[in-house]
C-alpha cells in the first residue's frame, strides 16, 4: 500500500500549489497594506476575497494531492 508520502504529485496539484502561493502572498501584503485602513477588513472587501480565495485554493490543491496514487 503505497503511503501518502511517497506520492508524488501531478502537474495540476503543482500548478495549483503555486496559485495558492501566490495567493496567499498578495493577501498578505493587502494585510500589511491595510492595516490603518478599517474599511481593508470589511466584509467583502478585497483583502477577505483574497484570504477566502487562498482557503480554497489550499483545500482545491489538498484534494486533488489525494486523488493521486
Amino acid at each position: 500500500m503505497t503511503t501518502h508520502w511517497l506520492r508524488s504529485p501531478g502537474p495540476g496539484t503543482r500548478t495549483l500549489m503555486v496559485l495558492t502561493a501566490v495567493l496567499a502572498v498578495v493577501a498578505v501584503v493587502l494585510h500589511v497594506a491595510g492595516q490603518d485602513d478599517p474599511a481593508a477588513g470589511e466584509p467583502g472587501s478585497l483583502r477577505n476575497i483574497f484570504v477566502f480565495a487562498t482557503f480554497v485554493g489550499a483545500f482545491a490543491t489538498y484534494l486533488s494531492g489525494r486523488r493521486r496514487s
